[in-house]
């Protein structure tokens, strides 16, 4: 694997690393771009890294390439006119990489853990991607339940199609009952009969072209109606007003952030430091040193304790200074989520309106067309009845079926309505077809919904048993004294001689490496990496356990990356056999 980094944050050089399976570790002094070769790195894993994050703030052009298997990967970005360009193809894209591809001091689970908050719900949420998982399966429930709703109307209409065909029959059956008999009791001029059944007939058709225009009317007036009430609501969730305030609390929260930001990076390195003086003078303190470290001075052993009491308390007022700065923080991007969503809603709520709007004028000139179509045929039924009616004395005739006629007019126009109906709800075959898609779809929705089911349950247990078997495993090859399981409540329980323990009192070795368990954890269940990098510099493990750790991963990933601070430049091959994976 070759990895080539041009103007990539504090890399200003072509820099080229080639990288082979197994252990490599690249060293190179304080400020030479470790951090900036881990970061462009994990770019190529996931777009939530912005170009802006990693193009140099002098530069105006660079990036970050990366060969492997044959095939080439890479993130090339140029600043033109102020604005950041970018070209790229991703190994993969997946935002869990920020927290399971590099493990540093910046790993968000690795803050947190430090700081003793034992909760790791949104931990195991993200990288299970369980959320997405529920929503999924609710949206697969939803549409399981709206299938089955429209299977049950279809029955419905089903039987009320069949009624309708019966009715239609019983209609046809009794007119021509009626025909016959009308035919047999005749007694008048034939064709002065025919002429004025023609006439009547001719106005009937119109009455009835009419009468569904009106109805068609009504219809798209009602849906207009509904329209301007929907466009109206959607109105008044939408208003400049509301963006605007929107956009006010967004820049306010920015602004807030990127102050609490820098207050927390100040106290994570006084965390840091104070961390390790501590464990040094604890170490000095066992050892019952009359040395100190750093100046090599004569130092009377007792006064040991002293100092372990003054550092413990300074680190315990910068903890809980770090919390409050953390929980702030988290409120504020909290909000800004929050406030984003609601910008992105009222986004869509405005592309509605606008379809709304142009399917409102739509109609109109629907109905404008049907007004203009309605008038034609009232002009044509009154000129027919005043023609009719002038010529009423030469076709009016003498006929005892005059009551038969009369019933079959009636059966006429009730069968209309009945097909009109039967037009509206559809004939049976096709209703019953409908319903076989709709039930095949329902049985494949239905096997969706239980797989998902099945799914949801197993990655909601796998985290916690993963945990408890990767954890109590490396807990004891590194020979902690400790056990370690995740609650029902998502919560780290970490225990000695069945003895709870809170997870600040624990030393930052046994934090760091619990907030490690945890990513390897996720890395064995939910997420392959190809590559995984540490940044040595933090860490606290004595060598034996560093290496053992580091065994341990690479019998996950193909490459592990470890970066160390050291005067020299160097990339070195570590040749070690993986510890077996629990």
């Amino acid at each position: 694997m070759k990895v080539r980094v041009y103007n990539i944050g504090g890399i200003v050089s072509p820099l080229e690393v080639e990288l082979t399976k197994g252990v490599n570790i690249y060293k190179a002094p304080n400020a030479y771009g470790k951090t900036s070769l881990a970061k462009a790195l994990v770019s190529l894993l996931t777009s939530a890294i912005k170009p802006d994050d990693l193009l140099n703030v002098f530069a105006n052009s660079g990036y970050v390439e990366l060969d492997l298997d044959g095939r080439t990967y890479y993130r090339r970005i140029k600043r033109v006119k102020n604005k950041i360009m970018e070209s790229s193809k991703l190994l993969l894209d997946d935002d869990r990489a920020l927290l399971l591809s590099y493990f540093s001091p910046e790993n968000k689970l690795l803050n947190q853990i430090m700081s003793g908050e034992e909760n790791v719900e949104w931990f195991i949420s993200a990288t299970s991607k369980i959320n997405e998982l529920k929503s999924k399966k609710e949206e697969m429930e939803t549409k399981l339940h709206n299938l089955q709703a429209e299977i049950d109307d279809l029955n419905r209409k089903h039987k009320e199609a069949i009624e309708l065909q019966t009715k239609i029959k019983q209609i046809e059956d009794e007119i021509a009952r009626l025909e016959k008999e009308k035919e047999s009791d005749k007694v008048l001029n034939k064709t002065t009969q025919t002429i004025s059944i023609t006439n009547e007939n001719k106005l009937r058709d119109i009455k009835e072209k009419i009468e569904v225009k009106k109805r068609e009317l009504e219809d798209l007036q009602n849906r207009i109606a509904r329209l301007d009430q929907e466009i109206k609501n959607k109105e008044s969730l939408a208003s400049p007003e509301i963006r605007q305030s929107y956009e006010r609390q967004l820049q306010e929260i920015n602004a807030q952030l990127q102050k609490i930001t820098a207050q927390r990076n100040e106290a994570e390195i006084e965390i840091r430091l104070l961390e390790k003086v501590l464990d040094q003078i604890r170490e000095s303190e066992k050892q019952h040193l009359t040395t100190c470290y750093v100046c090599g001075s004569h130092v009377d052993p007792s006064i040991w304790k002293v100092r372990i009491d003054v550092i413990s308390k300074e680190l315990q007022e910068k903890n809980s200074l770090y919390a409050g700065i953390k929980k702030e923080a988290d409120e504020l991007l909290s909000k800004k989520s929050e406030i984003e969503k609601k910008l992105k809603e009222l986004d869509q709520i405005s592309s509605e309106i606008s379809k709304l709007k142009m399917s409102r004028s739509e109609l109109e000139n629907r109905i404008e067309s049907v007004k203009s179509t309605i008038d034609d045929l009232e002009r044509q039924r009154r000129e027919m009845e005043e023609r009719f009616n002038r010529n009423a004395e030469i076709y009016r005739v003498y006929d005892i079926n005059d009551s038969i006629n009369k019933r079959i007019e009636e059966l006429k126009k009730k069968k209309d309505e009945y097909e009109y109906e039967l037009a509206i709800n559809g004939i049976p075959s096709t209703i019953l077809n409908k319903i076989s898609e709709k039930q095949k779809e329902l049985q494949e929705v239905q096997k969706m919904v239980d797989d998902l089911e099945k799914e949801y349950m197993r990655r909601l247990t796998i985290a916690r048993e993963e945990f408890v078997k990767i954890a109590n495993y490396l807990l004891k090859e590194l020979e902690f004294d400790l056990r370690a399981e995740i609650d029902e409540n998502d919560r780290l329980v970490v225990k000695r001689n069945d003895a709870t323990l809170e997870l600040r009192k624990l030393s930052s070795s046994e934090r760091t490496t619990l907030a490690l368990i945890l990513v390897l954890t996720a890395l064995k269940s939910y997420f392959k990496t190809p590559f995984f990098i540490v940044d040595e510099s933090f860490m606290t493990f004595d060598q034996r356990r560093f290496d053992k750790i580091v065994k341990y991963l690479n019998s996950i990933t193909d490459y592990v990356i470890i970066t160390k601070s050291d005067e020299n430049i160097e990339l070195l091959k570590e040749t070690m056999e993986p510890l077996a994976s629990s």
